[in-house]
């Protein structure tokens, strides 16, 4: 079973939906909705395959004349970028995705097309994210929306539409070409104007469509989103384009969506069918991988060696197997003289238990102050540990250090130890916390027990 998590921001929120696929089809846990990047950067902190999903107006195309025995790709981008950078006076990098090449009718020189992103836009939009390593895909709604519309009406000219409440989306597509697409902007507050609102922009798209492409004979248009269940909003829009609609029903195509909502999922499936020519993933994040990646070879190098030890190690198991015979025998010897020995009554044995009880209080109530604090002590190991005592009162005392790597690291890290701490239910717990953000030093004091007068603490 392959698990993957879609992540997507929609307007003040980011919503994220929990993917399964099987080889019966593909399964949709209920979307979870996060309003802190905090929040989700510790959702996504356990997560091992993470698609990012979000909208982007600023999606630059651009073409660049090079020499036509000029190949190498990594080549061609470098003179696009530099070749933008000179004309726009704008020094961000962009991650670059080849539409095509055309060879003039000499030969000698060769036309590329490229579209991009701007690096320091997407890195931006990936900021929550937490392990740069679990990152596999990076697209934009156009992308997805394309991608979804492609897998179901391959092969065939029409528009594919997903409207929400703040905008429509709309995509042109012939004979599996993305022809452009088009984000309309929907100001209006009163639902039945929005809805006319968001037809009449539809079509106005479809009569641009017709007038620029006009050797394309689009079919119909494929409606999704907020009014796709609305059937008079579908006649009216029939009506005024003079093309047939159908309406995108994700629920056929994944499962575990709610009827009512489903349409909401609609670009979150398209990223699940994305090609890897609209996968936008910025240098940072490839290093993750290839570090990742990296450090997996390493692991699988170490356990050949180890194969290797135990192979030549397989003679000295011989020797150890005489060992262990000679082990054997001396066991059953032992055992022999045990059984040989007289033994204490049971009388005899609760009044040694009684001394040792007596001895210390340490040895009845050390270990039982510690077991409530079992999470605590797994996430981090006390720097120093003291008991003190006075009067027959005695207080526990733990001091904690933790240093982080980035700001990041010590929020999340912080965030969890408190977490564990909130969780212990003693009445006699108190807990102190220092955090030093210039140094990334989180320090916590615990204390467990009566305070007993004069006790120093």
């Amino acid at each position: 079973m392959n698990r993957l998590t879609v992540v997507r921001p929609v307007d003040d929120l980011i919503q994220v939906f929990d993917v399964y696929e099987k080889r019966g089809g593909v399964t949709f846990q209920p979307p979870r909705q996060f309003a802190e990047p905090g929040e989700l950067a510790l959702y996504l902190t356990k997560k091992k395959k993470i698609y990012f999903l979000f909208s982007n107006d600023n999606v630059v195309e651009e073409s660049v004349t090079l020499p036509s025995v000029i190949t190498n790709e990594a080549t061609i981008e470098s003179a696009l970028n530099a070749r933008i950078q000179d004309e726009r006076g704008i020094h961000d990098k962009l991650i670059l995705k080849c539409l095509g090449t055309s060879t003039d009718a000499t030969g000698e020189s060769a036309t590329h097309r490229y579209e991009g992103l701007y690096e320091h836009e997407v890195l931006s939009a990936i900021a929550a994210i937490p392990n740069l390593e679990y990152l596999q895909q990076i697209t934009t709604e156009p992308y997805a929306l394309f991608a979804l519309s492609e897998q179901i009406f391959q092969g065939r000219s029409y528009l594919c539409v997903y409207t929400s409440e703040q905008k429509n989306l709309i995509v042109a597509v012939d004979d599996g070409v993305l022809l452009f697409y088009r984000t309309g902007v929907i100001a209006v507050e009163n639902e039945i104007d929005r809805v006319a609102e968001q037809i009449r922009d539809i079509s106005r798209t479809v009569a641009y469509a017709h007038q620029q492409f006009r050797e394309v004979n689009f079919e119909f248009i494929a409606l999704s989103g907020t009014i796709a269940d609305a059937k008079a909003a579908t006649v009216q829009l029939q009506m005024a384009t003079r093309l047939n609609v159908t309406v995108l029903a994700p629920t056929l195509m994944v499962r575990g969506l709610d009827k009512y909502n489903a349409q909401n999922a609609i670009l979150e499936i398209g990223s699940l069918y994305l090609p890897k020519s609209m996968n936008f993933l910025p240098d940072r994040v490839k290093a993750a991988h290839e570090f990742y990646t990296g450090g997996l070879i390493a692991a699988g190098v170490a356990f050949v060696f180890m194969l290797y030890a135990l192979f030549q190690g397989l003679s000295a198991y011989h020797g150890y197997q005489e060992s262990f015979d000679q082990y054997k025998l001396t066991e059953s010897r032992l055992s022999q003289t045990l059984r040989n020995t007289e033994t204490l009554n049971e009388r005899q044995l609760d009044e040694i238990t009684e001394q040792l009880k007596s001895l210390t209080p340490l040895h009845e109530h050390f270990i039982d102050d510690l077991l409530p604090l079992e999470n605590v002590l797994n996430l981090l190991k006390p720097n120093t540990l003291t008991y003190n005592e006075n009067n027959g009162s005695g207080i526990l005392v733990l001091n904690f250090k933790h240093k982080s790597k980035s700001l990041m690291d010590l929020y999340l890290f912080e965030k969890k130890f408190k977490h564990e701490v909130s969780a212990i239910k003693n009445a006699q717990f108190t807990s102190l916390y220092k955090t030093d953000y210039n140094a990334l030093v989180f320090e916590s004091t615990l204390e467990i027990g009566e305070k007993a007068q004069g006790v120093s603490r």
